[in-house]
């Protein structure tokens, strides 16, 4: 719910079915995630056309329709940049990207219990802790 007294305190965004089909189905894509987001200073690229244009600290994150993380926001970048965005087979495989992107920072924190949230485009603002 949005207050207007009230700056939010993150964004939410979504992982869509094709994304992770692409890299090589939710098993697999959700292992190397934990895997690779597990310490300070780790970082996820999430595609985004716009930038966050209020202050925020968080981003929460759905996953098949269940919200199920909550990592630090770690700014906004565009331009070139390496990302090991896997191909499905192996995660290891890089590539050059061009696509602006959200920077999220770890540790995550896994949602204590099921939170149900329908998927959509872009990111919204959360005025309230969810977890």
């Amino acid at each position: 719910m949005k207050r207007s007294d009230q700056p939010p305190i993150g964004i939410i965004v979504t992982w869509g079915k094709e994304m992770i089909r692409e890299k090589g189905g939710l098993l697999s894509f959700i292992r190397f995630f934990e895997l690779n987001m597990n310490e300070d200073g780790d970082t996820w690229m999430q595609k985004s056309k716009n930038r966050p244009i209020q202050d925020i600290l968080y981003v929460y994150v759905i996953v098949c329709n269940q919200v199920r993380y909550k990592l630090f926001y770690g700014g906004y970048q565009k331009g070139e940049a390496v990302a090991f965005n896997g191909d499905g087979i192996s995660w290891s495989s890089s590539s050059i990207i061009q696509w602006p992107r959200i920077i999220m920072a770890g540790p995550f924190e896994k949602a204590p219990r099921k939170i149900g949230m329908r998927g959509f485009q872009g990111f919204r603002y959360i005025y309230e802790p969810l977890f």
